[in-house]
C-alpha cells in the first residue's frame, strides 16, 4: 500500500483535510503497532502542514486505535505520506492489522479557527467518538439539531473539543468527536436540556440506538 491509495483528489491550497484512520490490530503486534503510530504522531507534529494529529484506542478493544487527523490541504497529506515514519506504518501494516485500515475523509460542519483547534496531551479527560449512520431524508435535520448541540456544547466550560462532521462520499455517515475536561462535566454536558433534545432527536434520524453509535477511547498520545 502506498501514499497515493489514500488519495481524495485535487484541493486548493486552503482546503483543509480532516480523517478518522481505524486500525484493527492482531494482539500480538499490538505493542509494535502501537510505537509505530506514535513514532509517525511526534514527526507529522513537527510538519508544517499539520494542524493536529492524536492518537486513541478504544477502551472497550484496545487492538482498536485510531488516529484522528486535519491537514492543511492535500500537498500536506501527501507528503506527509512520502515521510520514513508514515512509509513504516505502511510496510507494518501489511502483517499487523487483522483487516485493511479504514480512512474516513470528513468534511467539518462547525470549523474552527485554526488557533482554537487544540491537540489532546493525553490527559484524564473523557474522549469518544461517535459514528452516525442517519436515516434516508433525515441528514437536515440531524445536522441542524447537530449543528444547535455544537453551539452550546462549545461554551461549557468542561468542553475541550466538541467537533461533527459529514463523511465524504457517505451522505448517511457523520462522526462525532468530543472531548470532555473529566467525567463530571461530560456527566453535566448529558443532562443539559440541549443534549437531551438532540438525544430525543436521534429517535427519529438515527438508523440504530445512539447507544451503539458510542465509542469510548483512551488518549495515547504523548505530550507535544
Amino acid at each position: 500500500m502506498n501514499a497515493t491509495s489514500f488519495s481524495v483528489g485535487s484541493a486548493n491550497h486552503d482546503q483543509q483535510i480532516s480523517m478518522l484512520v481505524t486500525f484493527k490490530v492482531k494482539s500480538e503486534m499490538q505493542d509494535n503497532f502501537k510505537q509505530a503510530l506514535l513514532n509517525d504522531l511526534i514527526h507529522a507534529r513537527e510538519e508544517s502542514g499539520c494542524i493536529s494529529m492524536d492518537l486513541f484506542a478504544d477502551k472497550a478493544d484496545s487492538n482498536t486505535l485510531f488516529f484522528f487527523e486535519r491537514w492543511q490541504d492535500q500537498a500536506a497529506l501527501d507528503n506527509h505520506f512520502s515521510q520514513p515514519y508514515t512509509q513504516e506504518v505502511l510496510a507494518l501494516a501489511e502483517t499487523a492489522l487483522v483487516s485493511p485500515m479504514q480512512i474516513l475523509y470528513l468534511t467539518d460542519l462547525a470549523p474552527l479557527p485554526l488557533e482554537d483547534i487544540k491537540r489532546s496531551v493525553g490527559n484524564e479527560g473523557v474522549d469518544l467518538i461517535v459514528i452516525f449512520e442517519v436515516e434516508d431524508g433525515m441528514q437536515e435535520r440531524f445536522q441542524a439539531q447537530f449543528l444547535n448541540s455544537v453551539h452550546y456544547s462549545r461554551l461549557e466550560p468542561g468542553c475541550l473539543a466538541f467537533h461533527v462532521h459529514a463523511v465524504k462520499g457517505g451522505s448517511n455517515t457523520f462522526v462525532l468527536y468530543e472531548r470532555w475536561e473529566n467525567q463530571a462535566a461530560f456527566d453535566f454536558h448529558l443532562a443539559q436540556p440541549y443534549t437531551q433534545e438532540l438525544f430525543e432527536s436521534f429517535k427519529a434520524t438515527l438508523a440504530k440506538p445512539v447507544e451503539e453509535c458510542l465509542i469510548y477511547i483512551n488518549d495515547l498520545t504523548l505530550p507535544a
